[in-house]
């Protein structure tokens, strides 16, 4: 009975949360209907919207190094193919493209849950960090962490930048958690405009919830959603690319120290100093304390 238990706690607290989510947002976006010779299509297929690998799932049919049971899906193109030698060439290189794209995923997901649980103290590495008294910088959450940040640290908005990963919207609309999607590919910098956006988002929930917490995640919390977390040190606090790099460096060593160097992040902090030049926004000077902490 106590293993049983142990593996039911086991199988809540893992990421296969993440892969249900992904698998409910596939059911959801697909709504399916009866086509006039009675067989059983998709909205994705009527639609022909091959361009989102995520949308259906098959299991895995043979073992892979992935052996993780929590993950037995990956993603294939759309049920819709077209007729003939060319459908069928389209139809298996969309599936290899797909496989690629979710294989990547696992990796990297994977890559960050070994940094963190088993040589975290050696690297350091968490799976999120506070920068602020509004901002917690992370990797992409498990459910059991979502309803613990809501618990202990008063986190009532998330801001995923992942635009793989939909986010527990059943989840979140039971914990009255507000979510900012803000889709960004992985590997990718967000764009000027999602920056830019992103950041007035986040003030405007610190000025409606000042008491709660912000989580600001995308997979491992290194790349998209640090960039987005230096935008926002960078619009709040009196300081500069460089210091905001350094600060976010201190507060979370795992992300990518090169971020300060992109064009995307060079253009918003153009943007903040012009504003604050104008007047247009006011920014305050960031406290530390004897420790080298934000106070």
């Amino acid at each position: 009975m106590k293993e049983r238990k142990r593996a039911q706690f086991e199988h809540k607290n893992s990421s296969l949360g993440i892969v249900q989510a992904l698998q409910n947002d596939n059911a959801v976006s697909e709504g399916s209907c009866t086509s006039r010779n009675g067989r059983r299509t998709t909205s994705s297929s009527r639609n022909n919207n091959n361009d989102n690998p995520l949308r259906q799932v098959r299991p895995f049919r043979h073992s892979t190094i992935m052996t993780d049971a929590m993950f037995k899906t990956v993603p294939t193109s759309s049920p819709h193919s077209s007729k003939g030698h060319h459908g069928r060439s389209a139809k298996s290189s969309n599936n290899s493209n797909s496989f690629y794209i979710w294989a990547r995923f696992l990796v990297s997901l994977y890559y960050n849950k070994l940094a963190v649980n088993m040589f975290g103290f050696w690297t350091g590495w968490s799976w999120y960090n506070k920068i602020d008294d509004y901002i917690i910088l992370g990797a992409l959450p498990t459910p059991i962490q979502v309803r613990a940040l809501h618990q202990h640290e008063n986190v009532e908005t998330i801001v995923n930048l992942c635009a793989e990963f939909p986010g527990y919207q059943k989840l979140y609309r039971r914990l009255q958690i507000t979510q900012i999607r803000l889709e960004t590919p992985d590997f990718a910098i967000p764009n000027l405009d999602t920056l830019l956006n992103g950041v007035e988002k986040i003030v405007e929930m610190k000025k409606r919830k000042p008491k709660s917490m912000i989580y600001l995640h995308c997979k491992a919390g290194r790349g998209r959603s640090a960039a987005m977390a230096i935008c926002y040190l960078l619009r709040t606090y009196l300081l500069n690319l460089h210091e905001c790099q350094t600060l976010l460096l201190h507060k979370r060593p795992q992300i990518d120290t090169n971020l300060e160097q992109s064009h995307e992040l060079r253009l918003f902090s153009k943007h903040v100093i012009a504003d604050a030049e104008s007047g247009r926004i006011t920014r305050i000077p960031y406290m530390m304390d004897s420790k080298g902490k934000g106070s």
